[in-house]
């Protein structure tokens, strides 16, 4: 729990009030913040339509499997994933795998022990302005991964190219 994105730490607390939690982090989504704002468009990225499945297609493409593959690899891992314990049920894990559920940052932690890269999420409001960023480091990465999630939407830029 302790590689965990700050905010998801906190609200998995045993004393987690929901008041304290939304105050701490008002100052990143007031109008006069100022924040870099993230222009992510194709070429330069990769922008899945499927917004269920939007994470997956960022995450496959360029390997050698279907999204669905992918999905079904994934969560398999994550079930056996110790990080994970007590996060997840198999219901959960079904409602990802078979797109009844948007993927969250559970699955992109899982995805970057699974393959062994860098991924780091920037979360961007309505008007692509950064909300967060945060990398999830592997050991010895083999692949840096920029992802951006506006709402539920992913899109992806692997080591400055289009994957």
């Amino acid at each position: 729990m302790d590689k965990l994105h700050a905010p998801l730490k906190d609200i998995l607390r045993t004393d987690f009030n929901i008041n304290t939690w939304h105050a701490a982090y008002q100052h990143l989504i007031s109008d006069g913040a100022t924040r870099e704002l993230v222009r992510f468009s194709a070429p330069d990225w990769y922008i899945p339509v499927d917004e269920r499945r939007s994470l997956f297609c960022c995450l496959v493409h360029g390997l050698d499997m279907s999204v669905y593959e992918y999905a079904m690899t994934l969560t398999n891992y994550m079930a056996t994933l110790g990080d994970l314990d007590g996060l997840l049920d198999d219901e959960n894990l079904a409602d990802v795998r078979e797109g009844r559920a948007i993927p969250t940052e559970l699955e992109i932690y899982a995805a970057s022990k699974m393959h062994g890269w860098n991924i780091t999420l920037k979360a961007v409001d309505d008007g692509s302005r950064l909300t967060s960023c945060f990398t999830y480091h592997a050991e010895n990465a083999t692949k840096d991964v920029i992802l951006v999630r506006g709402g539920g939407y992913f899109a992806v830029k692997v080591d400055g190219y289009v994957l």
